[in-house]
């Protein structure tokens, strides 16, 4: 069984903690599933406590990477195959362009990647991008580059790599697509990876309701651009839906919507016996 959970906003959607919920609640009535967040992105400005426990555990985690992890034990590099961490820029150091300092705030610098190829980590920076990020954050990552041995290249790379993102992690996602896996997209977008699509269930999840997206494959078939540039926004008016309700704090999900899921997997495992 694969369930894609994705968001109907850009940002707090609460895709993970919606995806823990569930990880909890299908494990209690005896499921196991395997979390996925095969691309995320994270600033160490405003996320400085993952640097830390990436340095602790010698592997860039992000924040929604870490909580999978906590949960799970599993590895880092399973649960999320691509990472970038970026920073916001010292706006002295770009003298005091406003209007580059407003795009490189939105956009972020990337100041390293780590990918996974499931068979070997690689953590990859140039240092073109330190050279205008805050003095006061820099430090700390130039010893973590040093702990993890990353690589440094070209900024164009990078960016390369990134743009390439989906596609790498799909190395990963092809190996575990015949366990239970609960794939987490990034931000509004529909899926993160093309193999990501292979599901038997996309749930939408929003600040007090979540959408099962009934005829997922048919109306993605509607789209000529690749599940990563599509949102959930535009998506979802061509989609038939069924909706519940979330609750906030613990009790998070609706048991109605466990059951609906519950009798989904009894009816895969029956038609696979």
């Amino acid at each position: 069984m694969r369930i894609l959970i994705n968001g109907l906003l850009q940002f707090d959607s609460g895709k993970t903690t919606f995806s823990l919920h569930l990880l909890r609640e299908l494990r209690n009535i005896g499921y196991d599933f395997r979390p996925l967040k095969p691309v995320a992105g994270h600033n160490v400005w405003y996320s400085f406590s993952t640097l830390l426990r990436s340095r602790e555990l010698k592997i860039l985690a992000g924040n929604d990477a870490l909580k999978y992890y906590d949960e799970t034990g599993m590895p880092v590099e399973e649960i999320n195959p691509f990472a970038i961490l970026f920073s916001p820029p010292d706006i002295e150091k770009i003298q005091m362009n406003i209007r580059l300092y407003n795009e490189l705030i939105s956009s972020g610098i990337p100041v390293m990647i780590r990918y996974y190829d499931c068979n070997k980590v690689y953590h990859l920076y140039s240092s073109v991008f330190y050279s205008i990020i805050p003095d006061s954050i820099r430090k700390p990552l130039e010893e973590f580059l040093e702990e993890v041995r990353a690589i440094e290249t070209q900024p164009e790379k990078i960016r390369e790599l990134i743009d390439s993102s989906s596609t790498l992690a799909d190395y990963c996602v092809s190996k575990f697509l015949n366990s239970n896996l609960i794939i987490e997209s990034y931000n509004d977008a529909l899926a993160p990876t093309a193999l990501s699509t292979k599901a038997d269930l996309v749930f939408a999840v929003s600040p007090g309701k979540v959408f099962l997206l009934q005829d997922f494959n048919k109306v993605l078939q509607l789209f000529s651009s690749p599940p990563w540039n599509i949102k959930v926004s535009t998506f979802i008016k061509y989609s038939k839906v069924l909706s519940w309700k979330v609750y906030p704090a613990v009790n998070v999900i609706d048991k109605s919507l466990i059951d609906f899921i519950s009798n989904k997997i009894e009816e895969e495992e029956k038609y696979k016996s």
